[in-house]
């Protein structure tokens, strides 16, 4: 890279350091060449500090949050004698505060608008009632695609029932049911916990590792599934002991996830747990199991498909150890072969 003249207009302190140097030249030296060579000197560095300062990536900017636009509230009820009508305006005031009170949005960003479909029933049977609804958000802030983007398509349902009082010899037997309220009570505890676990999830993707902790510890969900990928997806490998854990967890869904966010951290304390866990009786689990330890890699998971290969009583069983097995030696000779010039 060229370097250029210095700038009669320079910093001051790159003057003041142009100066420092001509004053502090040796005895016996000629001023005048120190500071020609201590000069020239300080412009290289100060090209070399230019041109890092060119090539180094700029930060990105702070993802703006979108400003919450128009609430869209829709309600479709069936025509019977039972289901009341709702009104949209108390129902989009409340998801307007729920929405809020989120933190998602700003006051400068790109405008997200927020639609609810709300489908909603009243069946009444003797004396018993069940208030029911169908309630499907979507927000969506234009930037569908953006790791930073704010937009959703949920669908949640829910019941409700509700006594109805007897009539009786001297009147109706008590207040009837206020269906409106119950029925407004319902959608927004539906469309409430939506909000929420969106929240929850993102948060799991994107918060702290803390976060993700907590998340894992819960009794099941599909918020622990997304904690369990996010600990693959974020290399938390803090996280291993509670993943090895839940490879003997009842629900084979939990038991796959974990399973898969092991191969992404590559860590083959998995392979210890795997053998010492799974049934070679459970053929099913054993086709999963075989892949997985070959992919992990290293010399115990190397013997124990080799002993599957060798022992197991199923043909099929052995005969995907040993493939298995070929592949497993076929990676780990290529990672130590060496590259030719």
């Amino acid at each position: 890279m060229p370097t250029r003249s210095p700038s009669p207009r320079a910093p001051a302190r790159f003057r003041a350091r142009v100066r420092t140097i001509v004053r502090c030249s040796r005895p016996g030296q000629p001023a005048g060449a120190f500071a020609r060579v201590s000069a020239l000197g300080l412009l290289g560095l100060l090209a070399l500090s230019a041109c890092r300062h060119r090539e180094a990536p700029a930060a990105p900017p702070p993802a703006l949050k979108p400003v919450l636009g128009s609430v869209d509230v829709q309600i479709a009820t069936p025509p019977d004698d039972h289901t009341p009508r709702l009104e949209s305006g108390p129902l989009k005031d409340a998801l307007w505060e729920r929405l809020i009170g989120t933190g998602l949005f700003g006051s400068s960003g790109p405008v997200a608008r927020f639609v609810a479909r709300v489908d909603t029933e009243v069946v009444e049977v003797g004396a018993v009632g069940e208030a029911r609804a169908v309630v499907r958000l979507q927000l969506d802030d234009g930037r569908s695609e953006a790791p930073e983007g704010v937009s959703f398509k949920l669908e949640g349902r829910g019941s409700e029932r509700y006594a109805i009082p007897k009539p009786t010899r001297k009147g109706p037997g008590g207040p009837a049911p206020d269906r409106a309220a119950i029925l407004n009570r319902l959608v927004l505890r539906i469309a409430g916990d939506l909000i929420d676990s969106y929240v929850a999830r993102r948060q799991v993707e994107g918060g702290s590792p803390a976060i993700v902790h907590a998340a894992l510890q819960a009794d099941g969900g599909a918020l622990r599934d997304d904690a369990i990928r996010a600990v693959g997806e974020r290399k938390l490998r803090d996280e291993v002991p509670t993943l090895l854990k839940l490879l003997s967890d009842p629900d084979e869904r939990t038991r796959d996830a974990a399973l898969g966010s092991l191969i992404a951290l590559g860590d083959r304390r998995a392979v210890s747990e795997l053998t010492r866990t799974r049934s070679l009786r459970d053929r099913h689990e054993m086709r999963k199991m075989i892949e997985a330890i070959s992919i992990l890699g290293g010399q115990e998971a190397d013997q124990y498909l080799s002993f599957v290969a060798a022992t197991h009583d199923d043909d099929e069983i052995r005969a995907e150890a040993a493939a298995a097995r070929a592949r497993l030696q076929r990676r780990e000779n290529d990672a130590v072969a060496p590259r030719s010039e």
